[in-house]
């Protein structure tokens, strides 16, 4: 919507121009004269424009997923997960509670995992596999130890973005084979995002990163779910 003044300025030049047009001006050059007029406008309306572009419209807030290994190598008859017990870090500054952060983190797998039809249970000896997970921010990883410790990097630029109000973020999401099977701690497919969010608006990143996980899980496949 136009400024209130610009408008009332823009009024008063246009009928300051119409007056000065005299009325026995022939009809070519009276088109003339409006073309020149409706330039004006047009520019006047394009300044309009960039001053009013918001932040958040200016913020080009991506999110990035790569994911790695084979999920066929999960049997078609697991239907129980737990976590993996060395794999569940978290990595924050000082302005979230890690512990808040893993406990969250668990609750949406969770969910997010038996929305799927698999069920969590507690003893490693019984579960058909195993999940493991990070979550770290940018102000304490960087990329290269991200791909040092997980062989992933998703490499979201922070280019264009507002970084003293928008937080890099990293999310790695890791199943692994059975404790039972001896010998075996590679993981046999492995996701990892990255994304931008705005620490102090906690509601709206808690919405956006429990869609995030739901989106890094699309590809596992569904048990035993009812149509």
């Amino acid at each position: 919507m136009m400024n209130p003044s610009l408008h009332s300025e823009l009024s008063g030049v246009l009928n300051r121009q119409f007056s000065r047009v005299p009325c026995w001006v022939p009809d070519r050059v009276l088109s003339r004269y409006l073309r020149v007029l409706i330039l004006l406008f047009s520019s006047v309306l394009g300044l309009t424009g960039c001053v009013t572009v918001t932040d958040n419209a200016a913020q080009p807030l991506r999110t990035t997923i790569v994911m790695s290994g084979d999920l066929s190598e999960l049997p078609s008859t697991a239907m129980t997960f737990t976590w993996h017990p060395k794999f569940q870090k978290i990595i924050t500054d000082k302005r979230l509670d890690s512990q808040l952060v893993l406990q969250h983190m668990q609750a949406v797998l969770k969910q997010t995992l038996q929305s799927k039809g698999y069920r969590w249970i507690e003893d490693p000896l019984l579960a058909d596999f195993q999940v493991g997970f990070g979550v770290a921010m940018g102000t304490e990883m960087s990329d290269e130890q991200i791909l040092a410790v997980t062989g992933l990097v998703a490499g979201l630029s922070t280019d264009g973005v507002n970084t003293r109000k928008y937080d890099k973020g990293t999310v790695v999401i890791a199943l692994f084979k059975p404790t039972k099977i001896q010998g075996v701690d590679e993981p046999i497919w492995r996701v990892l995002a990255q994304g931008f969010g705005n620490i102090k608006k906690m509601d709206e990143l808690t919405e956006n990163f429990d869609s995030l996980i739901a989106s890094m899980l699309a590809n596992m496949p569904s048990v035993n779910v009812a149509p």
